[in-house]
């Protein structure tokens, strides 16, 4: 059910992901990235690669990275050879996408950390991922309305 959100996403996903590998390959890059994130006094959060089979690596690595959006134009200003920055305007679906698949990350965690899944326990997030879906039905971005009525569907199945 997740991995339909990416879809819609999978360029900007592309290009974070060729920028975080870019960044990581080379110290002096990396300190470059990381003098600008000083500069701008945003909190240092290393930059993590995700995994092409783990949404949720996925999830973590944009999450990071949108707190640190600002710092990747600067970084392309200052590196001649960084040619995968994010446009400006993939930004907000990104950010649009993570508030939700935050939600289903986070519900993933507390299922697969429990030793004892109980009812009681399963329902209730099932039921936090019902409202959530059917509050972001009537989001007026219709990207965000797209994306959720494909979850829904698959959701509603289940």
């Amino acid at each position: 059910m997740v991995q339909d959100d990416f879809s819609g996403i999978k360029d900007m996903i592309k290009d974070v992901h060729e920028s975080v590998r870019f960044i990581n390959q080379n110290e002096a890059r990396l300190n470059s990235f990381f003098d600008i994130i000083q500069q701008l006094q945003l909190p240092d959060k290393k930059l993590i690669l995700d995994c092409k089979t783990c949404w949720n690596l996925t999830v973590e690595m944009l999450s990071t990275v949108i707190k640190s959006k600002k710092v990747f134009s600067r970084f392309r200003d200052r590196e001649p050879h960084y040619e995968s920055c994010p446009k400006v305007e993939d930004w907000g679906k990104v950010e649009k996408v993570c508030e939700i698949l935050e939600v289903f990350n986070s519900i993933t965690k507390i299922i697969s950390r429990s030793d004892y899944l109980t009812t009681n326990l399963l329902l209730n997030e099932v039921y936090c991922m019902k409202m959530l879906l059917d509050e972001k039905m009537n989001d007026e971005n219709e990207f965000i309305q797209a994306m959720v009525v494909k979850m829904k569907s698959k959701f509603d199945k289940y």
